[in-house]
């Protein structure tokens, strides 16, 4: 589609498609549908529709946005989704990953996905959870998934190599074909507990608390402990205060972290046995409270959505 086909106005306006495909990647026209030097930060302001996996178009316009500017871009959307596909390579393998995840496919369909992305024979699958926007830093099949958490991205793997984005939650092995979404949901578990603090985690190392996690997130409503940690944390607390209860710090540590006098803090830690209904300080208080963070990061994370 030509930048005169997609711009309404009076004044001189620019179009564009940005693509993780690369024929299509940061192109822009002009009203005569010339093809012009890509700016950086496009589309930053301008009217525009995301499409696809990493895709973007719009229209760039000095003036307010137009009224026929949304179906303008919906069209053009359309229509590079089309060529897209068709320039696409990866798709196939896209959906034989969204196959192995999909809950409905059969035994035999997820065999032929697995023959497609040519994994050694009987060789064990993992999966990883990744941020959506994540670069992934080595070639593995991947799609781009929906889930209750958010927009997130699935990477199978058939060996233990270097970890394929920054931050990942790396699921538990898979045996076979069928087992894949199991391991699927414990790398979605284990991306939902990663931080700066700890980016890599591994549902193999959570162990017992991995089923917990599990169960948890069948509840229809989340725990009274993680609605009592929402409330310490509208008040004067901080996670990181927290974790340090947790971790066993010194009151005089806690204080420092916290920028208050070592006699504040202590009245502070005084008053969490009634905000709390049990004793943090104590062994079995320092373990429920660590529980009571992992399901409070459980129950809050959420991903961007595309």
């Amino acid at each position: 589609m030509s930048a005169r086909k997609a711009c309404c106005g009076e004044r001189l306006c620019s179009a564009g498609p940005r693509s993780a495909i690369v024929p299509l990647h940061a192109q822009r026209a002009s009203l005569r549908g010339r093809r012009i030097l890509a700016a950086t930060g496009l589309p930053e302001g301008w009217p525009a529709v995301r499409f696809g996996e990493d895709a973007v178009v719009w229209i760039e316009r000095a003036e307010a946005p137009h009224a026929n500017d949304a179906m303008i871009l919906e069209r053009l959307a359309i229509s590079l989704s089309i060529i897209s596909h068709r320039l696409d390579t990866t798709a196939p393998t896209r959906r034989a990953v969204e196959v192995l995840l999909a809950g409905d496919a059969t035994d035999s369909e997820r065999e032929e996905a697995v023959a497609h992305l040519a994994f050694p024979t009987h060789a064990p699958i993992r999966t990883i959870a990744v941020l959506s926007s994540a670069q992934l830093t080595r070639p593995l099949p991947h799609a781009i998934v929906a889930t209750r958490f958010g927009v997130v991205r699935a990477v199978l793997t058939a060996d233990d190599g270097p970890h394929p984005a920054e931050q990942a939650g790396i699921g538990v092995v898979a045996s076979s074909p069928m087992d894949v979404r199991v391991s699927w949901r414990s790398a979605l578990v284990a991306l939902r507990l990663s931080d700066s603090r700890h980016p890599v985690v591994r549902a193999d190392d959570l162990g017992a608390l991995l089923s917990l996690a599990e169960a948890e997130d069948q509840r229809p409503t989340v725990h009274p402990d993680v609605e009592d940690v929402d409330r310490l944390l509208a008040a004067t607390w901080t996670l990181p205060l927290l974790h340090g209860i947790t971790a066993g710090t010194s009151v005089r540590a806690l204080a420092a972290d916290a920028g208050i006098h070592h006699s504040s803090m202590n009245a502070r830690l005084q008053k969490l046995p009634a905000l709390l209904g049990y004793d943090p300080t104590t062994p079995s208080g320092r373990t429920r409270l660590d529980v009571a963070l992992m399901l409070h990061r459980l129950a809050r994370t959420r991903f961007d959505r595309m």
